[in-house]
This record gives structure tokens, C-alpha cells and sequence, in this order.
């Protein structure tokens, strides 16, 4: 069994999902997930699924591109872009000087 967690959230009369949001928000990570959050309460992938969810609920069909969900998820398409790219080169470069295509 495992030991019980013992820290400011623990006497406090909450839920446990509540708690649980406390600490992850207290570790700077995602608050639905657990993974390291980009800014704020949530990860990417939850800040992008919020933005959407709410354009939904309110009936908005126009996009505002210069809000954060939106300069984040250009930045992380960017270095993945980037990231693949790079290690596409060597691969390339060896097929350059083999002389096969």
C-alpha cells in the first residue's frame, strides 16, 4: 500500500480531485494531465482543447490568432519542423555521396 501524501492540501476539507489540482498547479505542472505545463494551469495539448471547447460553447466562429494556445502551438510546430528536418540531413547527405537515390 502506499504511503499517504502529507502537505498543505492534506487537512483541508476538498475533494481529492480538488487536491490534486492544488498540487499539480503548486509543481507547475498540468492540472488535467500531469504533464509539465507551458504556462499557467495546463499543457498544450489541454490549452488547445479548452480554446476549442469554449469557441464551441460560445458559437464563435472567427479564430484570434495572436492569443497564447495559438503563438504556442505555432512555436511547437516550428521546432518540430525544425527537429525533423535536422535529422533528415544526415540520412540525405549519405545518399548524396553513395550516389543512389
Amino acid at each position: 500500500m502506499r504511503k499517504r501524501i502529507k502537505d498543505e492540501f492534506t487537512d483541508r476539507r476538498i475533494s481529492r480531485q480538488r487536491k490534486y489540482q492544488l498540487r499539480m498547479l503548486r509543481d507547475k505542472r498540468c492540472t488535467e494531465c500531469g504533464q509539465p505545463a507551458v504556462q499557467g494551469s495546463r499543457c498544450l495539448k489541454h490549452l488547445i482543447k479548452a480554446r476549442e471547447r469554449q469557441r464551441k460553447k460560445r458559437g464563435l466562429r472567427r479564430r484570434y490568432y495572436n492569443t497564447l494556445s495559438y503563438r504556442l502551438q505555432e512555436q511547437e510546430k516550428a521546432e518540430t519542423n525544425t527537429r525533423a528536418r535536422t535529422a533528415r540531413r544526415p540520412a540525405a547527405r549519405a545518399r548524396a555521396r553513395s550516389g543512389s537515390h
